[in-house]
């Protein structure tokens, strides 16, 4: 696995909404303390102490929230995240994707500092957490595009910025995976983040660097 940061004038993922079916095609794993849905932005609470990292010695926990689908095969799939109401440190909010035993989450999160940043966390099956780019506000346009095993992580503050390469990694070997959205809040007693809303598209994009 590794990690860049790197701009990129590639075209943007595709734009069509993904709409939440929270009946049948999005399905919980664990329980949130709240979700509403209004119009296109789902908010999603995390109870306390809600976290998924795996670090034999240090930090091992695994009850985070999962409103999650399955993807099939290639697949690029975008959202826009707010963190609300993240006051302590690690509180977030992000995309997930699942495998049987290889997971990965990106995410808006809260430093020890204060500040907002992107974090990224690989784990097969330990967690390899790296930091991202800093942020002004908690929200960011969060991206994962995947081309067999290939997987690439790009973000973005705003529309009006290029996308940015965070993480490459070589993903789970299952061909059908679980795309998840989460908020966390591993050292606090809550935390919210919105999703507004979930675009998502069966290629992965043509450069992934």
């Amino acid at each position: 696995m590794t990690s860049s940061d790197s701009t990129t004038s590639a075209p943007p993922p595709p734009a069509g909404p993904e709409p939440f079916d929270l009946r049948d095609t999005w399905r919980w794993s664990g329980e949130p303390a709240a979700c509403s849905l209004t119009g296109g932005s789902l908010e999603i609470t995390a109870p306390g102490h809600s976290d998924l990292y795996s670090l034999p010695g240090s930090h091992e926990v695994a009850n985070l929230p999962l409103l999650q689908r399955a993807v099939d095969g290639d697949f690029t799939a975008w959202t826009r995240v707010t963190v609300r109401r993240g006051s302590s440190f690690a509180d977030a909010g992000g995309l997930a994707l699942h495998g049987a035993e290889h997971w990965l989450k990106v995410c808006v999160e809260r430093g020890r500092d204060g500040g907002w940043s992107i974090v990224t966390v690989v784990s097969a099956p330990h967690s390899d957490e790296a930091a991202g780019p800093a942020l002004v506000t908690p929200a960011a346009d969060l991206l994962i595009t995947r081309q067999g095993r290939r997987c690439a992580v790009r973000v973005r503050a705003d529309a009006t910025e290029p996308w940015r390469v965070v993480r490459t990694f070589h993903g789970p070997p299952e061909t059908r995976l679980r795309l998840g959205l989460f908020a966390q809040a591993p050292f606090s007693e809550s935390a919210s983040a919105t999703f507004e809303p979930v675009r998502l598209a069966a290629t992965a994009l043509a450069d992934r660097r």
